[in-house]
């Protein structure tokens, strides 16, 4: 066997390797506690001035495990957004809705990352709730991922409603 055959199949070998460790480090989001991913999709359209931010808090969901917390949240596809803050916030409804500026967040907000959630029982629900600043005239992201662990097992739950900010006085 000459050193380029070799050489080839150790980087072969070590591709393998690395794709069968990445996957492994996230679990089947689809079974996670959070719920799937769902079958909605569509996009939820806003603006805001120059300079400014939005705040999106119509993302909910259940946690039918044990104590979770979550990581990390990130923009799928961001096209001139940028994600300024996230929250999720115990409640039996929609905790912030949408608007200009930044929500008002209550005693049951927690950042992310970092934010510790509990089982969720009867009408209680869990929102994500996140701040976003344009920085073009428009700014898109196709979702919203939610990276969260629960008993050393890590998950991915993915928000599959889409963001468009248009930057201006009125909104299209």
């Amino acid at each position: 066997m000459n050193r380029v055959t070799l050489g080839g199949l150790a980087c072969g070998l070590a591709l393998l390797l690395a794709v069968a460790c990445s996957s492994a480090s996230v679990g089947s989001y689809a079974n996670g506690p959070f719920g799937n991913s769902g079958q909605n999709s569509g996009t939820i359209c806003t603006c805001t001035t120059p300079g400014g931010v939005v705040y999106d808090g119509f993302e909910e969901f259940y946690d039918t495990g044990g104590t979770a917390t979550v990581g990390r949240i990130a923009l799928v596809h961001p096209r001139h957004p940028r994600l300024v803050a996230a929250w999720v916030a115990e409640a039996n409804g929609p905790v912030a809705g949408i608007g200009r500026g930044y929500p008002s967040p209550g005693r049951a907000w927690q950042r992310i990352p970092g934010a510790v959630v509990q089982h969720t029982r009867g009408q209680k629900v869990i929102s994500l709730v996140v701040v976003v600043k344009p920085s073009g005239k428009l700014g898109t992201a196709s979702a919203i991922n939610m990276y969260y662990e629960v008993g050393g097992t890590r998950y991915l739950r993915i928000f599959t409603y889409g963001l468009q900010i248009q930057v201006g006085r009125i909104c299209h």
